[in-house]
């Protein structure tokens, strides 16, 4: 009973500004890095880079931000979303909807997506997971 009491007291909630802008362009960051260095999320950089050589390129968007405070930082779900469909990305469908959680932390007054040290070697791994979205919305 104490854990379900403890569970109905921690809900997400939309993140007031200036705390949702900085958490979006930590979102922004990441996905950027990620498609540069490829740092454990290819589902998403396959969403950042489809359709990007196109003029114009299509709109991406941040929807349904919802976060929670933790003791690390902010424990965020969202949905990433691209204009005009799913995409074919390096002989892969890129889906044009994707459905997102991360952990944020802050240092030095900057929020960023938590990152993890590599399992063997390369480069640090992101803490960003994504799965497709199927479902249409309404």
């Amino acid at each position: 009973m104490i854990a379900l009491t403890l569970y109905a007291m921690v809900t997400f909630s939309i993140p007031d500004e200036p705390l949702a802008g900085q958490l979006r362009a930590a979102i922004w960051d990441d996905l950027q890095r990620n498609a540069m260095i490829g740092n454990g999320n290819r589902l998403a950089a396959l969403w950042y880079e489809a359709g990007q050589d196109e003029s114009p390129a299509p709109r991406l968007h941040i929807q349904a931000l919802d976060c929670i405070t933790t003791r690390a930082g902010q424990r965020c779900s969202f949905n990433l979303w691209r204009a005009g469909g799913p995409r074919w990305v390096l002989g892969k469908v890129a889906p044009d909807r994707l459905s997102c959680r991360a952990q944020f932390v802050q240092q030095s007054g900057e929020w960023s997506v938590r990152h993890r040290p590599p399992p063997d070697a390369g480069h640090i791994r992101t803490d960003m997971r994504c799965r497709v979205v199927t479902e249409t919305p309404s």
